[in-house]
């Protein structure tokens, strides 16, 4: 248990930086609404939740807890049903998210090492 707990946190982490990234990016002198802003701000959160689920359980990962496909791919697809709850997609949305997330869950490093902030 102390391993997914961990993990989560990890993740949380990479969500809340990445969420951080996005905001000063949509300052609101940047002639944005708020409304946007937060929808920027939790797409980036989700992005940042995949990469720490990645970070956590990738065998390349100088962060690694634990070596795990599962875990990726878990992380993955609560990241994009999180995504796309935020944006109101229809339900194939979802369904296609889910499956992309999966996918990069499972790919891992592979991408991730290129997803530079």
């Amino acid at each position: 248990m102390t391993t997914l707990r961990k993990a989560i946190i990890l993740a949380v982490f990479f969500a809340v930086t990445s969420a951080g990234a996005a905001l000063s990016y949509a300052a609101p002198w940047t002639d944005i609404s708020w409304r946007q802003a937060q929808l920027w701000a939790g797409s980036f959160c989700c992005l940042g939740f995949l990469l720490g689920g990645i970070y956590a359980f990738d065998p390349d990962s100088d962060l690694k807890i634990k070596s795990s496909a599962i875990g990726r791919m878990s992380f993955g697809v609560i990241a994009s049903l999180i995504l796309s709850a935020l944006w109101r997609w229809p339900l194939e949305g979802v369904a296609l998210a889910s499956l992309v997330g999966a996918v990069l869950g499972y790919v891992g490093m592979t991408w991730a090492k290129f997803a530079d902030f």
